[in-house]
């Protein structure tokens, strides 16, 4: 539920993206100017972030306990050790960014574009599996990796470690 809640963070999401990738599509006016200008404009790319956050989440979590379960033959998650559900959760938070690469690069395209470019979604898959082929729905999966996995590693390892020992005390 939080991952499809960060769809209402979303417009700061596009502007982010488009001043990165595309900043002539600010054309000298303001935030204001363009919050009103565009409206619900900013929510282009709602459903792929939608469509991202659901199978990264699953990866997340699918990916953690697979690696308890095969690697360590663990039975009961909460007797993890610190170091056990660090090795967990590297594997889970890569495996959330690998699974959700393909809708992150499509999403961040549709942001990307300018303001007055309506193309659809789906003309933008079509195109680039046309013109770039399959590899590059996984563009910039190295980077991501590198910069987004420790962050997501670490606050994931924190809860795994942190929501048995508080279950301990409570």
């Amino acid at each position: 539920m939080i991952g499809i809640g960060e769809v209402v963070l979303l417009p700061l999401d596009v502007l982010k993206i488009k001043r990165q990738t595309n900043p002539e599509a600010f054309r000298g006016r303001g935030l204001f100017k363009i919050v009103a200008d565009e409206g619900l404009g900013l929510y282009r790319g709602w459903g792929w972030t939608m469509a991202r956050n659901f199978p990264g989440s699953f990866a997340l979590f699918g990916g953690s306990a697979a690696a308890k379960q095969y690697i360590y033959k663990m039975e009961d998650y909460n007797k993890a050790t610190w170091g056990q559900n660090f090795v967990a959760s590297i594997i889970g938070s890569s495996s959330s960014i690998i699974v959700s690469a393909p809708m992150d690069v499509i999403k961040t395209r549709i942001q990307a574009r300018n303001f007055e470019n309506r193309e659809s979604s789906f003309r933008i898959v079509a195109n680039m599996a046309k013109n770039e082929g399959f590899l590059s729905f996984f563009k910039g999966l190295t980077p991501k990796l590198l910069m987004t996995g420790p962050k997501l590693t670490f606050s994931f390892w924190l809860a795994q470690t942190l929501i048995p020992a508080f279950g301990k005390v409570m």
